[in-house]
C-alpha cells in the first residue's frame, strides 16, 4: 500500500506513515480502492462495447466486399470474350 500524502510504499498494517507521519485512515484507503475498482470496471465495459462495435463493422465490411459488382461482371465478360474469340477463330478458318 502507498501513503496518500507522500506516495511512499508502506506496510498494509501501518497506522502512521513512517516517512511523513500522516495517520493512515483504513476506511479512506478502502474507499479509494473501491473508487479505482469502479473506474476500472467502467473502462472495461467501454472497451467491451468498442470491441463489439468494431466486430460488427468488420463483419459488415466483409459482407460488403463479398458482393461487389465486379465479382459478377468479370465472369460474364470472360465468357462473352471467350465466345467472341472462338467465333473469330472459326470465321478465319
Amino acid at each position: 500500500m502507498y501513503c496518500q500524502n507522500c506516495g511512499s510504499e508502506i506496510d498494509v498494517s501501518a497506522k502512521i506513515c513512517p516517512y511523513c507521519g500522516r495517520i493512515i485512515n483504513i476506511s479512506e484507503v478502502i474507499q479509494q480502492k473501491d473508487t479505482k475498482i469502479q473506474e476500472m470496471e467502467q473502462k472495461i465495459s467501454e472497451l467491451e462495447q468498442i470491441v463489439k462495435e468494431g466486430s460488427k463493422s468488420t463483419n459488415k465490411a466483409i459482407k460488403e466486399n463479398l458482393f461487389q459488382p465486379w465479382i459478377f461482371i468479370f465472369p460474364v465478360v470472360f465468357v462473352v470474350l471467350f465466345f467472341m474469340f472462338f467465333i473469330i477463330l472459326v470465321a478465319i478458318r
